[in-house]
């Protein structure tokens, strides 16, 4: 077992300044890096966050929310009633950021589809990493979901690293967002180090310890690409062809 979710939500009764420092401090960045990614989408006419990571949020976040009488009723803790009215903020929030893959992605991703078609594909894309999620925390042995709630915000390194390599450029990406990734793989270290011997074995340290060096590589990498900056024509056309 990775972790006795009675004992975890204990020790998290146990230690609940620290807990609730890191858990505001993880929800604070979380939000950061959600508005953050929305402006960009606005400002570059670009999705910013890839697909294959915005729709793994979304469902991950979504089956912890339909999860709520196990929460409200079955553990009936402080710990699991605040992530999910968090949940319920981001869960639509990301859902709002698949739809902002539809609305700026097709010319980049499918330009030989119409817009209903690519709609279509995106949601039917959306549902197939929803099974393979389903699939993914079946294996799990994570009852609370701590394990991955991380592992969810990490996956947002890896796909901004292929977006800047992709574009050669900065377009719907910030140093922001990066530094916001960081700091969530941060606070849920801080936090879940109070819970239980597993998140301070080697093997979980070594995963935050990974995830901040990409986020730091993926800064660097930021810094060598050109800004972007679309001129008002640019800009006409993106949204026509968007339309």
């Amino acid at each position: 077992m990775t972790y006795d979710p009675h004992l975890a939500l204990q020790s998290i009764d146990s230690n609940v300044v620290l807990v609730l420092l890191f858990f505001l401090g993880a929800a604070a960045f979380t939000f950061s890096f959600l508005i953050e990614s929305f402006r960009l989408a606005r400002v570059h006419k670009a999705y910013s966050a890839p697909l294959a990571a915005v729709a793994w949020f979304a469902v991950h976040d979504l089956q912890f929310v339909l999860l709520y009488d196990l929460w409200f009723n079955v553990y009936d803790h402080w710990w699991v009633k605040a992530w999910w009215v968090a949940l319920v903020f981001t869960t639509a929030i990301e859902f709002t950021l698949v739809g902002m893959v539809i609305k700026y992605g097709r010319q980049e991703l499918a330009p030989w589809a119409t817009q209903w078609q690519f709609a279509g594909l995106v949601a039917l894309t959306t549902m197939a990493i929803g099974v393979l999620w389903l699939l993914v925390k079946c294996a799990l042995d994570d009852p609370l979901f701590l394990v991955s709630f991380p592992i969810t915000a990490f996956w947002a390194l890896p796909f901004s690293t292929t977006l800047m390599l992709k574009r050669q450029s900065r377009r719907g990406q910030s140093y922001l967002l990066e530094i916001c990734v960081v700091f969530i793989m941060l606070s849920f270290q801080g936090a879940l180090w109070q819970v239980d011997p597993f998140f301070r074995s080697p093997l979980y340290l070594a995963f935050t310890a990974m995830a901040v060096c990409w986020g730091i590589a993926n800064v660097w990498l930021l810094s060598k690409l050109p800004a972007y900056e679309p001129d008002e024509r640019e800009l006409e056309g993106a949204m026509a062809k968007a339309a």
